[in-house]
């Protein structure tokens, strides 16, 4: 991408006749930073003069793409901060000129950025317990939250637009380092995938099909026996974690996997990488997957140990934000964590949340907990109900409001933003 926006600049000076930075004294001396798109799509942006001190007085002068345009933003001193209307700013690459008289001399400064979505800045429909199949023993079926049930993955990947799964991990105890995907032993045991490495070798078949699909999640939530079944499952620990990643890097390589140390890059935490440079952009990450870990608490501190900012790891963890390792962060109940949400996703933060929970939504048709969800921003809507006549004869179901399948962000993205620069697989 660095190459590609500097022969985006290059290509402008001769536009431009390479007027507007001709040498001479103050050419290049003004320095220009931009942020990565906040709320509405809006960018901060910072004008200085390296070697002055801060408040020096001067007229600066900044302009968008050509030159000779009218300002879009004057300022009496420098440094010079300013935001970027994400509405005002279209897809694609841009270039910012800066112009300042300090110390008696015109400086100048000339900067790019690329505005195509990025990855934090769509939003789509995700499945929760993404296996489940509805226990067919008389006793346990019986259980309302338990009645539901998935389609298959690919199926949901394809002909549903899912892109966010959640899969139950349940660990082998009997030294076989077998993971098994299921909600709870003995009495909801029915799965689409039984085996950890066949759910994610479906998700890999989908997506070498269909190599331009927007990133997809994968969710992994560690489960422990912890109603103490006498079943052959046991309990996570760091060395099992540790299995963990290996276990998805048999299924896929990191050319597919987008990871904690692709965001990170040369900051030192996720945070600092967030605020920085920000999410890259979805061209630059189609066809891969990311993955998330459900927990919090030590499933999380073990994951971090020795690597605080993720280093080396595959899962985005279930963060505090703010924390080194804070990216992705889990929020299950949109209604009194609305506006919470939307400042996190307005920081830079992926957020998961839930549409409904345990059928009861389904059975009413209470919407309300979708939309408030759909509205907050959250990155990842997930459902039971991705799948019209499902909801036991109520018109209750969970997909992206105009999406393809997924649209873009409505806290962090502007009005240009279409779902077509989300995801076409055509």
């Amino acid at each position: 991408m660095r190459k590609h926006l500097i022969l985006i600049v290059a290509v402008a000076f001769v536009a431009s006749g390479c007027l507007y930075l001709k040498p001479g004294a103050g050419a290049f001396q003004l320095e220009i930073t931009v942020g990565p798109p906040g709320a509405h799509g809006d960018r901060a942006a910072l004008v200085r003069a390296p070697g002055f001190p801060d408040g020096t007085a001067t007229s600066v002068e900044v302009r968008l793409d050509d030159p000779r345009s009218e300002p879009v933003a004057t300022g009496a001193q420098l440094p010079f901060t300013f935001t970027i209307s994400g509405d005002a700013v279209g897809n694609g690459t841009h270039l910012i000129y800066a112009v300042a008289r300090v110390d008696g001399k015109a400086r100048r400064g000339l900067s790019g950025f690329d505005n195509r979505p990025r990855l934090n800045q769509l939003q789509s429909v995700g499945t929760h317990n993404s296996y489940h199949l509805i226990p067919t023993d008389e006793l346990w079926s019986q259980i309302q939250p338990w009645q539901y049930f998935e389609s298959p993955l690919a199926v949901q990947l394809g002909a549903e637009g899912v892109r966010q799964f959640e899969l139950d991990v349940n660990l082998a105890n009997d030294g076989s380092g077998r993971m098994d995907v299921f909600h709870v032993p003995i009495v909801d045991e029915l799965t689409r995938c039984r085996a950890l490495v066949d759910c994610l070798s479906e998700i890999k078949g989908w997506s070498d099909a269909f190599p331009g699909h927007a990133p997809v999640a994968v969710q992994l939530e560690l489960k422990d026996n912890d109603l103490g079944f006498p079943v052959p499952y046991g309990y996570w620990d760091a060395d099992a974690l540790d299995d963990l990643d290996a276990l998805i890097r048999t299924v896929f390589t990191e050319e597919d996997m987008f990871t904690p140390d692709d965001l990170r890059g040369a900051h030192s935490t996720l945070p600092e990488a967030i605020s920085k440079s920000g999410w890259p952009t979805i061209d630059s990450v189609r066809g891969q997957v990311m993955f998330l870990m459900d927990n919090g608490g030590s499933p999380r501190s073990w994951y971090a140990q020795g690597r605080p900012a993720l280093q080396g790891r595959v899962l985005f963890t279930n963060a505090s934000p703010g924390a080194p390792d804070a990216a992705f962060i889990k929020r299950n109940d949109p209604v009194p964590e609305a506006a919470e949400i939307a400042e996190l996703v307005a920081a830079g933060y992926v957020v998961r949340t839930r549409s409904d929970s345990d059928t009861v939504e389904a059975r009413t048709n209470d919407t309300a907990r979708r939309d408030v969800a759909f509205a907050s921003g959250a990155q990842w809507v997930s459902s039971d109900f991705v799948v019209a006549g499902r909801a036991f004869g109520t018109p209750y179901v969970v997909q992206v409001p105009g999406g393809t399948p997924s649209r873009c962000n409505p806290v962090n993205t502007g009005s240009w933003c279409t779902p077509t620069m989300i995801e076409s697989l055509g």
